[in-house]
């Protein structure tokens, strides 16, 4: 007679890899020239948020949230475009809503006073050139948005 051997049941693990999000945003912006120390705004376990110097007058909003959720961390960039006018609201709302069909690859939101063009997207299999790529993706088309509102408002 043979003896049946009991297997008991092993718990899987679970085991994450891929790059580390913060790791990779703070390497684009050493790539870029700019120190995460000093643009480091926020960090705790879920998120963190880093404002980034365009201009005197214009920082780049990256926020990484969701850290302790591996498969669900997202990374937003983003940079106001303009600030709502109150007059005439309904002909910038419309403006702006003309400009951003036109857009490639990021979108424009109302956020209080302000009209944002950003990019979201999750970190999962994320590179370096993807970060770089959202980047140029929002620094090009700024500058263009504004202009085509403000044309398709007639104050141009």
């Amino acid at each position: 007679m043979s003896k049946i051997r009991k297997i008991s049941p092993t718990r899987i693990r679970k085991i994450t890899g891929g790059k580390d999000p913060s790791r990779l945003v703070e390497e684009f912006m050493i790539r870029r020239g700019f120190d995460p120390e000093e643009c480091l705004q926020q960090r705790t376990s879920d998120l963190c948020q880093w404002l980034v110097p365009l201009s005197e007058e214009e920082d780049l909003e990256i926020t990484l949230e969701g850290l302790n959720r591996p498969p669900e961390t997202t990374l937003y960039m983003g940079v106001n475009v303009l600030a709502v006018s109150v007059k005439d609201c309904h002909r910038f709302l419309y403006s702006a809503l003309a400009v951003a069909d036109t857009l490639i690859g990021a979108k424009l939101s109302l956020v209080n006073y302000d009209l944002v063009l950003s990019v979201t997207s999750y970190t999962a299999d994320m590179e370096i050139d993807d970060i770089d790529y959202y980047y140029e993706l929002i620094t090009r088309q700024k500058s263009g948005i504004q202009e085509a509102i403000l044309e398709e408002m007639g104050q141009n």
